[in-house]
C-alpha cells in the first residue's frame, strides 16, 4: 500500500513538472512572438513599392523637412484640386488613367509615402501625417478648393490631414476606426494595444473633421472588419456623412466596380 501510494505521488509530481515546463515553454514562446512583432511591427504595416511605373504624367517633388517626396501630377491647371493617398502596398500611378478620365475638372495630386516608390524616408505614422500636412499646404497655395481621398491605410492618413486642415471634402475608402483594433482582430490574443506604435486614429479624429464626407466600404471586406468601419462612422458628425457600399466587393478589387467610381465622381464634383 504504501509502496503504491509513493509511485502515484510521484507519477503525479512527475506531471505537475512536465506542466509546468509545458507552461513555461508557452510563456518564452509567447514573449518571443511579441518581442518578434514589436520589433518588427512596421513590416506588418507598410509594404512599399519600390521604383514606379511609367506614366507618361508630369513628376512633381515636395520637399518634406529632410526628404522629398516624389509622384504625379494629373490635369494640371485645373482650379480644384484631388490629393490622394493610397493603401499599404498599392503603387498610386496605378490610379492614373482612371482618375484622369473622372476627375477631368481637377488637378491630381498622386505622392508615393516616404519610402515608397522614389521618395525618401521610411514610413511611420509621424512621417506620413507630417508628410499629408506638407502636401496639402503646397497644393492647396494653387488651387480653391482641394478634395483629400485615402484608401485602407490612406484613410487614417487622410483623416488625419482633414483633422488638421479645413479641406473641401474627405473620402475615405475601406477606412478602419484605428489600426490598434484592426490588430487586434487580427491578433486577439496578443497585447496589440501596449504593442502598436502606428495607432491611426481614425475615430478618435472624427469629431475634428467638419469637411463634407463620403465613406465608401466594400461589401466583402476580409481585410478591414465591418465593425471597425461602422464604429469610424458613428464617431462622424452624421449631417455631414454619406455611406456608400460596394455590392460584393472584396478589400483588394473594389477598383474592378464600376460603382465605385461613379461614387467618387459623383461626391467630388457635385456642385
Amino acid at each position: 500500500m504504501t509502496n503504491n501510494g509513493g509511485k502515484k505521488e510521484h507519477k503525479r509530481k512527475t506531471i505537475r513538472r512536465m506542466m509546468i515546463k509545458v507552461i513555461l515553454i508557452a510563456a518564452v514562446v509567447y514573449l518571443a512572438v511579441c518581442a518578434y512583432l514589436y520589433l518588427n511591427q512596421r513590416d506588418f504595416i507598410y509594404f512599399p513599392q519600390q521604383g514606379v511605373l511609367y506614366t507618361g504624367e508630369k513628376p512633381v517633388e515636395i520637399r518634406s523637412g529632410e526628404i522629398t517626396l516624389r509622384g504625379w501630377i494629373v490635369n494640371e491647371g485645373s482650379d480644384e484640386a484631388v490629393i490622394y493617398f493610397g493603401g499599404n502596398g498599392e503603387r498610386p500611378e496605378a490610379s492614373i488613367p482612371d482618375f484622369k478620365v473622372i476627375f477631368d475638372n481637377q488637378t491630381v495630386y498622386l505622392i508615393n509615402y516616404r519610402g515608397y516608390g522614389e521618395s525618401d524616408g521610411i514610413p511611420t505614422e509621424e512621417g506620413l501625417c507630417a508628410d499629408a500636412l506638407v502636401i496639402y499646404d503646397h497644393v492647396s497655395q494653387n488651387h480653391s478648393k482641394v478634395t483629400v481621398i485615402g484608401r485602407s491605410l490612406g484613410t487614417g492618413v487622410a483623416s488625419y490631414l482633414a483633422s488638421q486642415r479645413e479641406v473641401d471634402r474627405l473620402v475615405l475608402v475601406e477606412p478602419f476606426d484605428s489600426m490598434v483594433n484592426v490588430a487586434r482582430a487580427a491578433y486577439p490574443v496578443l497585447p496589440v494595444k501596449l504593442m502598436i506604435k502606428d495607432r491611426y486614429d481614425s475615430a478618435g479624429r472624427a469629431g475634428s473633421i467638419t469637411a463634407e464626407t463620403l465613406i465608401i466600404m466594400a461589401e466583402r471586406d476580409e481585410v478591414i472588419p465591418g465593425w471597425s468601419t461602422e464604429n469610424l462612422i458613428s464617431k462622424f458628425d452624421q449631417d455631414i456623412l454619406e455611406v456608400v457600399v460596394i455590392e460584393n466587393a472584396n478589400h483588394n478589387d473594389i477598383q474592378n466596380y464600376p460603382r465605385y467610381y461613379r461614387a467618387l465622381e459623383e461626391f467630388v464634383t457635385a456642385e
